[in-house]
């Protein structure tokens, strides 16, 4: 029993040593670690200047599970463009991805010892944000990569970490579609909401009206597909916008008989059924999004109640077109018009979104399985959306919005903001001049989002280009501060630690972009 010990002992240290030997036979540095979002947990061994050791591996990479096939592939695309780093597959691979079950959904850990790093996810979504952990923190060596040797556990608590682009007020090259994916997939944003129509221009494909599509100003179907594939095989949610009621013009221009005039589509069946059958191709033409934006604010809904055809049609639906209170008698009109489209996404299996814009009267018209973005606190306070049983996602005017180039707030004004404070900014907002609104942790509140509206391009620039690489520069420069509070929900650093990650990784992300500065 003795000399059994004696042995297992003898074993334990023979190995130690080698284990240790192996380390230091690899070649190694120190480097500074620079993440966004900071993670929930990391453990290294740091020098005085708060570097980490860091290991040279064999640039080869291989996955266990084949559920993480795509996330491998995009893995090794980012990896040459920005570090022109090119990974081979090989069954000895000293990059390992595995599926760990017991992880929750959008959860990694990076677990780097002598001999490999091993990943690990339940699902793609924390598999790839395991794959943007390691393309923020790993350097090409002259024989591979120096991957820092830290254990990283991490977890997202918003599952709504989005960016929304206006692409119909002015026209965005599809390069620029691609460079937001790569942008969400760096900082690991969930979602990409596309705000695809606007009075400007109805800039999606259409089979089944041909007519709505804008001249010289609309994607073709193999660039959306395109660009759903390349978002798919990252993990990025693409949400794509039809903005009605209000926002129109293009389709009374293209369908004045069947959409009506004045700014907001009329209400009668000919034209529920035409948006019936628009939204049906939206959701086929984003068939991997579980998320489809259908507008419903800033409209001139009083109008309805001076149509006799919109009368009429509500009558039929069980809404009194003849009471005196005409401002209601819109939003129950209002509120139809949300739920008929809201229903459409419901059929084809997907999730409405839906901008704060009906009023606290009509709350129990409209499902509360709609999820509101909440931008203003203007037409409805956040505090009732949430007491009547919606989801919200925070939107706040003040400081989410990039309105290039006349009002942007400082990146510091993004760190400090939180997924539960809003800053309205419209003069009739209850919060106006008060600094405004923070309600209590709520699990209705699923994120928040970074938002880009261009209609001021054009009278600010000369090229309306040139305006276009500022905006998306602008995007840039604030989302790693989206991510950090949306990602921690908590304030897990002061700003002054965060701009100087962010600093770093700007410069490690730009050779991504496909469109110079």
């Amino acid at each position: 029993m003795i000399r059994k010990m004696l042995y297992v002992i003898f074993c334990f240290l023979f190995f130690g040593a080698l284990t240790s030997c192996q380390e230091l036979n690899r070649d190694s540095k120190y480097i500074s670690l620079n993440m966004i979002p900071m993670p929930k947990e990391q453990r290294g061994k740091m020098n005085d200047k708060n570097e980490y050791i860091a290991y040279e591996y064999k640039a080869t990479i291989k996955t266990e599970s084949e559920s993480f096939r795509n996330a491998l592939n995009a893995f090794c695309d980012y990896s040459e463009r920005i570090l022109d780093l090119s990974f081979e597959e090989h069954d000895k691979a000293e990059i390992i991805l595995a599926a760990q079950q017991e992880l929750l959904p959008g959860a990694y850990k990076i677990v780097p010892n002598n001999k490999n790093v091993k990943i690990y996810a339940s699902n793609e979504e924390g598999i790839n944000n395991a794959l943007a952990t390691m393309l923020q923190i790993m350097q090409k060596s002259d024989n591979g990569v120096f991957i820092p040797k830290v254990k990283i556990f991490d977890y997202p608590d918003s599952i709504y970490r989005g960016m929304m682009v206006d692409l119909a007020r002015e026209w965005h090259e599809f390069e620029y579609l691609i460079n937001f994916v790569d942008m969400c997939y760096f900082y690991k944003l969930s979602v990409l909401h596309l705000h695809f129509t606007d009075d400007q221009s109805y800039t999606l494909p259409s089979d089944v009206y041909p007519k709505l599509p804008t001249v010289n100003r609309h994607y073709t179907k193999e660039q959306i597909n395109e660009l759903v594939e390349y978002a798919h095989k990252r993990g990025i949610e693409l949400v794509p916008e039809i903005d009605i009621p209000g926002h129109c013009q293009q389709f009374q221009k293209a369908y004045p008989s069947l959409f009506g005039f004045g700014g907001i589509i009329h209400q009668h069946e000919d034209s529920f059924v035409a948006l019936e059958e628009i939204f049906a191709e939206l959701c086929e033409m984003f068939k991997y999004s579980k998320y489809i934006h259908i507008g419903g604010d800033e409209a001139a809904i009083q109008q309805w109640t001076q149509c006799k055809k919109c009368r009429d049609y509500a009558d039929t639906k069980g809404i009194d077109s003849t009471i005196s209170d005409k401002s209601l008698l819109s939003e129950q009109m209002l509120a139809h018009f949300v739920t008929r489209i809201a229903n459409v996404v419901f059929e084809n299996d997907k999730k409405p979104i839906a901008w704060e814009g009906f009023a606290k009267e009509v709350n129990d018209m409209v499902p509360k399985e709609i999820i509101i973005m909440s931008w203003e606190n203007y037409y409805q306070l956040t505090p009732d959306l949430i007491d009547a049983g919606f989801k919200i996602i925070n939107c706040s005017w003040d400081p989410m919005y990039v309105i290039t180039p006349i009002r942007k707030w400082p990146i510091k004004d993004v760190f400090e903001w939180d997924i539960y404070s809003w800053k309205p900014v419209h003069p009739q907002s209850p919060y106006i001049n008060t600094g405004g609104i923070k309600i209590e942790h709520s699990d209705n509140v699923l994120g928040g989002q970074l938002l880009a509206w261009n209609r001021h391009i054009e009278e600010h620039f000369e090229n309306a280009e040139d305006g276009i690489k500022e905006e998306m520069l602008l995007l840039l420069e604030r989302i790693p501060a989206l991510s950090e509070n949306t990602w921690n929900n908590e304030k897990v650093r002061t700003f002054d630690e965060f701009i100087i990650d962010a600093e770093v990784l700007q410069d490690r992300f730009k050779p991504i972009l496909r469109i110079s500065e």
